[in-house]
């Protein structure tokens, strides 16, 4: 696996059921270590700052796995807007999915962010974007054929 880890993040806002917020991350990343922090939003508004981390090559293959061959495809798709110079690698998942057990990818602002540490050697944005690549070609060429 030519990722680190995956680190997850998600925001509760006082309208939102903090326990729900934790759920959706522990089924994103299939970690129950969660670390919380609070927080206040622009108008003073309480917000808890839930994340979890794995680092386990088989939990974040498991996570990619997940996703369906549509958002596998479109982060191939969109690669050079998610890896840095750093080599870390950002997606975003919708948080009201995953907290039904289902990973998708969203656009939106109700989201839990996920952000992955590349290794490639050497460590440059050009080879962290090959890796990535072709470890997102790996997992959408095994569902391809699952389905076939």
């Amino acid at each position: 696996m030519d990722i680190d880890s995956l680190s997850f993040r998600a925001f509760s806002h006082a309208t939102e059921n903090e326990d729900r917020v934790k759920k959706a991350v522990m089924n994103a990343s299939g970690s129950e270590e969660l670390t919380c922090s609070k927080s206040y939003g622009y108008h003073g508004n309480p917000i808890v700052v839930i994340e979890a981390k794995i680092t386990r090559a088989k939990e974040i293959k498991n996570v990619l796995s997940l996703l369906s061959e549509e958002d596998v495809r479109q982060l191939i798709d969109t690669i050079e807007l998610r890896v840095d110079d750093e080599s870390f690698f950002y997606m975003r998942l919708d948080k009201q999915e995953a907290y039904l057990g289902n990973l998708r990818l969203s656009s939106g602002e109700d989201v839990i962010s996920v952000r992955g540490k590349i290794k490639s050697y050497p460590q440059n944005r050009e080879n962290a974007v090959l890796s990535i690549t072709q470890t997102l070609q790996t997992i959408l060429d095994k569902k391809e054929l699952k389905r076939s």
